[in-house]
């Protein structure tokens, strides 16, 4: 028995070794089709055989869903690179943007920088230099990530060539694995059918509650640049739809440096209060939007949820802004589950 144990052990360790370059978008494709089962249900009831309604919605989900998205955010990350390289392309920041010097020869700026000045040992001058080079900084960052994007793709496209793959999948068998689960659970029937439930419940929650907010601010965002003729606005939309999924940051220094740009700009201070308040909005939004669904279904902790979102991107890369706190409030229900009172 003790052999047995042992060599099943390094059969699994092998086997999760060679698969962990594709564990995550497999764990990925389950989230989607955990997502898309109540649609599998309803087609089995209009007599559609399993394995015809999983590649019907695994195409569905792949057109709709799956390959817009990538294209997306590919032209997306690609008109960005060129925005700032463009940018980066010439002498100086101060040359190519006049935010600095703008700001700092308005006349409230430049006497409250005096105040300060009076206090600390620096000057006005310094103080310029310093957010230059620190808006140098953060525009390198970018470009370097971007960059990075950039050149993942090839790594991109097989993952969610393999995601695709996983999601019929997990459709067409996914029963046999809860079967699985159900035979061999270390917990009560009435406790598995519990987390099963959970589960369910923790991953339409945080797929819908990711991209319900992205969607909403960067709607609201397309809207206002638009009204305010502000330029590149359905590149401003998209780029805050994407940076809305990371946690913390999300899109708040997207929105507010673009209304600040505008505020600074000759002759547009009216759009640029507009933009500052429209970015506080949106902040709104995503504080508002985020909250309800996971707390509602998902029965998280809105501070847990940041901390596994946050978590997740670092460890797991952008698929563990998901997975974090799926796995969060899956700990969650394992607690409730296990310390409740019989």
């Amino acid at each position: 028995m003790t052999n047995r144990r042992i060599f099943t052990v390094l059969v699994s360790l092998a086997f999760f070794y060679i698969a962990s370059p594709l564990l995550f978008p497999i764990v990925m494709g389950a989230v989607v089709a955990v997502l898309f089962y109540p649609l599998l249900v309803r087609l089995e009831k209009r007599k559609v055989s399993t394995s015809v309604a999983s590649a019907l919605l695994t195409f569905g989900i792949t057109v709709i869903f799956i390959l817009p998205t990538s294209f997306l955010v590919f032209f997306t990350v690609k008109a960005a690179l060129q925005q700032i390289q463009a940018l980066k392309a010439s002498q100086s920041l101060a040359e190519s943007v006049p935010i600095f010097d703008t700001l700092l020869e308005s006349p409230r700026v430049h006497a409250f920088m005096k105040w300060v000045t009076d206090y600390l040992p620096l000057t006005v001058e310094e103080v310029g230099s310093t957010f230059r080079d620190w808006a140098g900084g953060i525009r390198s960052k970018i470009t370097e990530f971007l960059g990075g994007v950039i050149a993942y793709l090839p790594g991109m496209t097989l993952a969610l060539i393999v995601m695709v793959v996983s999601i019929y999948f997990w459709l067409v068998d996914g029963r046999r694995l809860l079967y699985f689960v159900r035979r061999h659970s270390i917990f009560t029937p009435q406790q598995t059918e519990r987390l099963i439930h959970a589960l369910g419940s923790i991953c339409r929650s945080v797929i819908l509650a990711a991209l319900l907010a992205g969607f909403a601010q960067a709607l609201v965002e397309l809207a206002v640049c638009v009204v305010t003729g502000t330029p590149n606005a359905v590149l401003i939309g998209l780029c805050v739809f994407i940076a809305s999924f990371l946690p913390l940051v999300g899109a708040s220094p997207l929105t507010l440096g673009i209304g600040i740009e505008q505020l600074l700009e000759p002759g547009r201070q009216t759009q640029g209060i507009v933009l500052i308040v429209a970015a506080i909005i949106i902040m709104g939004i995503d504080n508002m939007v985020r909250p309800l669904f996971l707390r509602g279904s998902a029965n998280l902790h809105p501070l847990l949820a940041f901390v596994a979102a946050l978590g997740g991107l670092q460890m797991l890369g952008f698929l563990g802004v998901f997975l974090g706190p799926i796995l969060a409030a899956l700990f969650v229900a394992t607690v409730q589950v296990v310390t409740e009172v019989d």
